[in-house]
């Protein structure tokens, strides 16, 4: 075998890379975005070639030897220099899939966190025409309550789950699960996304809701015990996607933030107008402090309300799109 370098690719003696397409079997390639996960990617790899054509790991800046037990595997392992992201890392391993034009795109993650065998499960969906996107979705099973999820874990994921709800109006159960499956049509739209961190599951879900994709969550088994299953803070790690709902929810509902922004600084103005008044009534001062404030509140209204009335605009011209072809 060839030495793996930084910022590289690489293919394993007996990589699967080189398959045959066949109209009966589709084509299904497996990425998972890793960092240091020396110990498990070996056996998470091996686990999920029984069930894919091909396998392609993309080693996030690791400073163990993650990529050379991928490659001794016979995994594509693809190698950024420095660590990037999960998003900017799955990203990757999108555009790498392209390369080959599969039918069927699997994402998970290398911590063992996600079971490879329940990946059959998750394609039955997509080989019967059901679905664009498939998700594993730890909610779907039972209350997550009673599944394993430590207790931080599932305060969280209930407070990016409201956030997604009613912010975004997402409808699904699992915003944060990133085992999928995507079908060959829509691999090109779920790589085009600007979160390089772990906000990248839920901006390609607004994505896909916006462009009325076909999205069927399945139950699985979502590992914890004995697993470190989050390699940065989690309170850094929440802060990051809370910031990417945020964005969306601005970019899906510029009336709700900037067109009520507006409307509350215009309301600011009326009344700082009325206190203007009262006191030149009373006084016979004129307070030109108080008129730049109303000035200001209502011009900056102003803005905000026309703002969100060209945002929303823009934000329809995707679905007027949808809707006529």
């Amino acid at each position: 075998m060839q030495p793996l370098n930084n910022d590289s690719s690489y293919i394993g003696e007996a990589s699967q890379i080189n398959y045959k397409r066949s109209e009966k079997s589709p084509v299904v390639m497996a990425i998972i975005p890793a960092y240091n996960e020396s110990a498990s990617i070996g056996k998470i790899v091996s686990e999920t070639s029984k069930h894919v054509s091909s396998v392609i790991v993309v080693d996030d800046g690791s400073s163990d030897n993650t990529a050379e037990v991928a490659a001794s595997m016979n995994a594509r392992v693809v190698r950024n220099r420095y660590k990037n992201g999960k998003g900017a890392a799955l990203k990757r391993g999108l555009i790498e899939c392209l390369k080959y034009n599969p039918d069927i795109v699997i994402t998970l993650d290398g911590d063992g966190q996600h079971d490879p065998a329940e990946i059959p499960k998750l394609l039955e969906p997509i080989e019967n025409e059901e679905a664009d996107i498939v998700i594993g979705s730890r909610y779907q099973r039972t209350s997550y309550v009673n599944l394993e999820i430590p207790r931080y874990r599932r305060i969280g994921l209930s407070f990016i789950d409201f956030m997604n709800r009613n912010l975004i109006n997402s409808k699904i159960k699992d915003t944060q699960s990133g085992f999928r499956v995507y079908t060959k049509d829509v691999i090109r739209m779920m790589s085009n996304y600007s979160s390089t961190g772990f906000g990248v599951e839920t901006e390609q879900l607004a994505k896909a809701e916006l462009y009325g994709l076909r999205i069927v969550e399945v139950p699985v088994t979502i590992r914890y015990k004995g697993l470190k299953t989050s390699k940065q803070s989690p309170f850094l790690h929440g802060m990051r996607i809370v910031s990417t709902i945020l964005d969306i929810a601005v970019e899906k509902r510029p009336l709700l933030f900037f067109g009520l922004s507006g409307v509350i600084l215009m309301i600011g103005s009326i009344i700082t107008t009325v206190i203007v008044a009262q006191l030149y009534t009373k006084t016979t001062y004129f307070s030109i402090p108080l008129t730049l404030v109303a000035l200001g509140f209502v011009l900056l209204g102003f803005m905000l309300v026309l703002i969100s009335l060209v945002l929303h605009e823009l934000k329809r011209i995707p679905e007027r799109w949808n809707t006529r072809y």
